[in-house]
């Protein structure tokens, strides 16, 4: 049985129909804290001395160098970014990946220096907020520091589906959690949640995951002879959430 568009665990608003995946600024990570520096306020040029918007970043380019000082955070305008540590063999280890209104950077902001990089999956574009010049918010400084946490917190929400995939047992359950984090997170930013593109090559999902390249590709193979998903290249579709739930183990735990 298939599932209807909208689901408690990966709720799919309005925009499930909409083509774009450039986020709305309502529903960037950074809206809050851009509201604080002038968005809405009778000079709205505040806004211009301490965040850089829309800025293009070129396929393959990394926004941000592991080891380097904390200085700025990053809200994913549109595209994907993938966030990795080089080994000590020159391999990389994927972290996470990041999507249209999500923040990046926010790790360096208690180390003092960023810990990954970051890097664009495909042509994208950020809007960075400066940090050195936040004082320029003067009077308003409280609230905009009340809206930075009000950010952290949403992105102990996002870090929430870490342990759920470490936690798995099989390339199962590890490749029906990936899935249904992923349309999860874009649903929480107003994207495309049941019918969407993976940005990033069955390579980094499987070096994300843990598991062979082959495998992964087996999974999705199966999953759709399930009549679970359906996929062509990178598209996917997903057919039926209450059953990759059950697969995933998150039947009976509320992942929202």
């Amino acid at each position: 049985m298939h599932t209807k568009e909208r689901d408690t665990c990966c709720p799919t608003p309005r925009s499930s129909r909409r083509k774009s995946n450039v986020v709305e600024c309502e529903y960037c990570g950074l809206y809050g804290m851009c509201q604080v520096a002038g968005l809405e306020a009778p000079v709205p040029a505040l806004i211009d001395e301490i965040v850089g918007r829309r800025e293009p970043v070129a396929i393959g380019q990394n926004v941000i160098t592991a080891g380097t000082p904390f200085g700025e955070i990053y809200a994913v305008k549109s595209g994907s970014f993938k966030t990795y540590l080089t080994l000590a063999n020159g391999e990389q280890q994927i972290i996470d990946f990041y999507f249209p209104g999500e923040l990046m950077g926010l790790e360096g902001l208690s180390r003092g220096t960023y810990p990954h990089m970051v890097e664009a999956l495909e042509a994208s574009s950020v809007c960075r907020l400066d940090f050195a010049k936040v004082n320029l918010l003067g009077e308003r400084l409280g609230e905009f520091q009340q809206q930075l946490i009000n950010a952290l917190s949403k992105r102990t929400r996002q870090d929430q589906w870490v342990p759920l995939l470490m936690g798995a047992q099989n390339a199962e359950q590890r490749t029906a959690t990936f899935l249904l984090s992923l349309s999860a997170r874009f649903a929480e930013h107003d994207l495309p949640s049941v019918r969407f593109k993976l940005p990033m090559s069955r390579h980094d999902i499987a070096n994300y995951l843990g598991l062979a390249v082959e495998t992964v590709s087996r999974m999705f193979q199966r999953f759709q002879t399930m009549e679970l998903l359906e996929v062509h290249g990178r598209h996917v579709e997903l057919r039926d959430i209450d059953a990759l739930r059950v697969i995933a183990g998150l039947n009976s735990i509320d992942a929202t």
